[in-house]
């Protein structure tokens, strides 16, 4: 039998290819632990304490505290959210003021009312819906004559406020009203007249209390009593009474330019101390000293890649308003991939003061 060549033994080696193979390995095991941290992080919420400069406050209201909390979306953080309230420790607040997102597409509302039932029974929680959040409202048939939707009527009944009209809190003899801050923004008078007009062409209709008809006007009839709460609550308001509007979207400068022309017109005769707002959730997705990676593009405020983190998060004087938008709890909708990374939820605390901080 013939030899095989022995060219082979001089021949170069085949290179193993394990040290490719272990960097991969590695890079995704770096992955998978970075991930898991996150995860674990986004569990534990941090707490902010802010000072906000109110002009004009009053002695009353010095050092008063607003626990201001968005974006929940249904999260859970811990059990019975255990985590959230041990971010707060003992810290004192005389209100709760939730600006929207709370409960997400789904209307889950028990981790909602798992926080709720922590907070102690004498300090209000007051919350608005978001555009994440079901339609607060029925305006389709629906079974029954309810205009409220069911998930807003359960909060309701577990002593959460739907701030639809301002709210009126005494403080030691001095009045701070919580605010939805669109009516800041809406003519009250075009408003009530276009409602006045629908609520009569409906009656006027062969059935008003057609299943879609009656809902329709259920809805609208319900929105003149808001429109006429609000404004006798506007006629209530006092020059030295301090007023926090809510909204879940941040105003931006042509809002608040409508606000400044139906105040001269005094339509509204007052105008807010300070506005609170949720939304951005912090960027959502962040790179350690990158900031956020995308915000999705909206008419009052740039967008695309790497944004920065300007008018997203944070305190800030927006037309001579202050402003707070919280960092958020939760996952937003409002981002295409639904992680919160390298961003630990955070509750805030904003102690109203006169002096002037930074």
């Amino acid at each position: 039998m013939a030899r095989r060549s022995g060219n082979r033994l001089f021949s170069p080696a085949r290179r193993r290819k394990t040290g490719c193979l272990m960097v991969i390995v590695l890079f995704v095991l770096a992955i998978v632990v970075t991930l898991s941290l996150n995860a674990l992080s986004n569990r534990f919420v941090r707490l902010e304490i802010r000072p906000v400069t109110i002009l004009n406050l009053p002695r009353q209201l010095e050092r008063f505290r607003i626990l201001h909390l968005s974006d929940l979306n249904a999260a859970k953080l811990g059990n019975n959210q255990a985590n959230l309230l041990a971010s707060l420790g003992k810290e004192p607040y005389s209100a709760v003021i939730m600006t929207g997102d709370m409960v997400g597409k789904g209307g889950n509302i028990q981790p909602l009312l798992e926080l709720g039932a922590q907070i102690p029974a004498n300090i209000p929680k007051i919350f608005i819906t978001g555009d994440s959040d079901p339609h607060p409202y029925y305006t389709a048939p629906h079974g029954d004559d309810e205009v409220k939707a069911e998930y807003i009527r359960a909060l309701e009944s577990n002593d959460f406020i739907f701030l639809e009209a301002p709210y009126k809190l005494e403080q030691d003899g001095q009045i701070i009203w919580f605010c939805p801050g669109e009516l800041f923004m809406l003519d009250l008078v075009s408003a009530e007249f276009s409602l006045t007009e629908q609520v009569n062409t409906l009656l006027a209709s062969d059935n008003p209390y057609a299943p879609q008809t009656g809902a329709q006007l259920r809805y609208a009839q319900h929105r003149l009593d808001i429109i006429a709460q609000s404004k006798d609550a506007f006629a209530e308001m006092k020059p030295e009474d301090t007023i926090v509007a809510v909204m879940h979207h941040p105003p931006d400068t042509e809002q608040l330019g409508e606000m400044a022309l139906l105040h001269q017109e005094e339509e509204v005769g007052v105008t807010p101390s300070l506005f609170l707002a949720g939304q951005f959730n912090n960027g959502q997705a962040r790179l350690p000293g990158l900031g956020p990676i995308y915000l999705p593009k909206t008419s009052d405020r740039k967008g695309g890649f790497f944004p920065g983190d300007e008018d997203i998060s944070g305190l800030s004087i927006v037309k001579g308003y202050p402003l707070h938008i919280s960092p958020g709890l939760g996952v937003s909708g409002f981002y295409p991939v639904p992680v919160r990374l390298f961003n630990r939820p955070a509750a805030t605390i904003l102690e109203l003061t006169s002096r002037m901080t930074r």
